[in-house]
């Protein structure tokens, strides 16, 4: 970076509203946040960059929800927002009715419907919501932050709060008000999905059962090539885990052959090549591309975000050179925002560790609990990958240290986990969407710092709000009942 400066002349920035609560960013976190804020009362503002809602669902293309919502037994332990949102999803006809199932390792979305259902849910729920707006700076005042500063087509202006939320992802507004950072380089992988049109899915999922042999059972959930087929035929799903090709026999061969370039320029793992569609259309959406981005400097992201889009149409043109469905497709969308895996990590008051939600022996459990989240079971190569019981997600690990109060963190990308990411997934990121927006609800009207906010309010509050935070016993046990 330059090291070279100039000063900003002062001046006096018009105050565009006073709310109770102002969310940064509008994925999935931040829908979360916004619409479980407003629905505890809360007067509340929705930031987004983009021209939609949904972040990484949408502007990434993103047409998968992890199915964390279920244990292996299949029993739904995710509820509140992330749950309703499935299931309006489903009303719309954008997911399937038949996703509660562990076949699922995915809950395959319509991208373009998610941008209006979540519209309808910002509405209902009161939120007032500005789009291409982006959230440039907290407003920190002494020891707690009042607001923030935007940037739009109306130029400069602030928003006044008595609560903030940070959705962004990258915990942009957490960083600059001088929250603790674990960690600040990317160190993670980022991609752009694209969808091709007048595909002939069911003869591409023939062509992928003519060598179950060569399928690439046991990646990304998917247990085998006769649970793929049967999701598509019985369920109308296809799920093709993603960095599959690296095992899948017909890319591997492919590759060797020249026929598909693993990596060109900055892009890596082009032969990754997750793939998500619905029946009913003849849509599939690809997960194609890696891009090693080693920091946030706009300068790299640029880079990698215009090359990944050209890189997008190679993989599409192997696929119709050489894949059987795939004759007649055109790319008929890329996505607009290069989605970045893990950035930094905002310290938080309690860190979720690797042994809690990978191969834990049992279930970890926390005194401010806010939601729960199935254990993964990552020694096994087929059959089920998660186990029957779930690990808590501590309110604590959404509280930033350091820096100024009443602002937390509703990424599950950039929440205190080691390693990194442990939860960035959609479900978890709902679950921390949803319990820092009712957090940011009660300190707003309590006039108390989000940190602050009584444990046992907060935990009732997202009960009414249907969050699950355990059976009747472990209610119980918080006193909760």
């Amino acid at each position: 970076m330059s090291a070279r400066t100039v000063r900003e002349s002062e001046r006096k920035i018009e105050v565009l509203d006073e709310m109770d609560v102002v969310v940064a960013g509008a994925g999935v976190s931040g829908c979360a946040a916004a619409a479980s804020a407003a629905r505890a009362g809360a007067k509340t503002i929705l930031l987004e960059r983009n021209g939609c809602l949904g972040g990484v669902a949408t502007a990434t293309l993103m047409a998968n929800i992890g199915n964390r919502f279920l244990t292996g037994s299949g029993r739904q332990v995710i509820h509140g927002f992330g749950g309703e949102l499935v299931e309006r999803l489903v009303a719309q006809g954008a997911a399937s009715p038949h996703w509660k199932s562990r076949d699922l390792p995915g809950v395959v979305i319509d991208s373009e419907k998610l941008k209006v259902v979540l519209i309808d849910v910002m509405y209902e729920a009161g939120v007032t919501v500005l789009t291409h707006a982006l959230a440039t700076q907290p407003i920190v005042n002494g020891d707690g932050v009042t607001g923030v500063f935007l940037e739009s087509r109306s130029g400069r202006q602030a928003l006044l709060a008595r609560a903030v939320v940070d959705a962004t992802g990258e915990a942009d507004l957490a960083f600059r008000a001088g929250s603790t950072i674990k960690e600040q380089s990317v160190k993670g992988s980022a991609s752009i999905l694209f969808k091709l049109a007048r595909v002939d899915l069911d003869r591409f999922v023939d062509f992928v059962l003519e060598d179950p042999e060569g399928f690439p059972a046991g990646v990304d959930w998917v247990k085998d090539a006769e649970t793929f087929g049967r999701n598509w035929r019985e369920r109308g799903v296809l799920f093709f885990p993603h960095v599959s090709g690296r095992h899948w026999r017909f890319m591997i061969e492919a590759v060797a052959q020249g026929k598909l370039e693993r990596e060109i320029g900055p892009a890596g793992s082009l032969d990754a090549v997750g793939m998500y569609a619905l029946r009913g259309r003849d849509c599939i959406v690809i997960n194609s591309n890696f891009y090693r981005v080693q920091d946030l400097d706009v300068r790299t992201l640029s880079v990698s975000e215009l090359h990944a889009q050209k890189m997008c149409y190679y993989v599409a043109d192997f696929f119709i050179r050489h894949v059987p469905g795939f004759e007649r497709a055109y790319v008929a969308h890329v996505g607009v925002d290069l989605g970045i895996r893990t950035s930094r990590q905002i310290a938080g008051r309690v860190t979720l560790s690797r042994e809690m939600l990978r191969d834990a022996p049992a279930p970890t459990r926390f005194d401010d609990v806010i939601g729960v989240t199935p254990v993964q079971d990552t020694k096994r190569e087929s059959g089920e990958f998660f186990k029957e019981f779930t690990t808590d997600i501590p309110f604590g690990a959404l509280v930033p240290c350091g820096g100024p109060a009443n602002l937390v963190n509703a990424s599950a990308k950039s929440i205190d986990t080691e390693p990194r990411g442990l939860i960035r997934g959609m479900s978890g990121c709902m679950i921390c969407g949803q319990a820092a927006g009712v957090a940011a609800a009660l300190a707003a009207k309590r006039g108390v710092a989000v940190a602050d906010v009584p444990t046992r309010d907060l935990q009732r509050a997202l009960l009414r709000q249907h969050v699950n935070l355990g059976d009747a016993s472990r209610i119980k046990a918080l006193g909760l009942l």
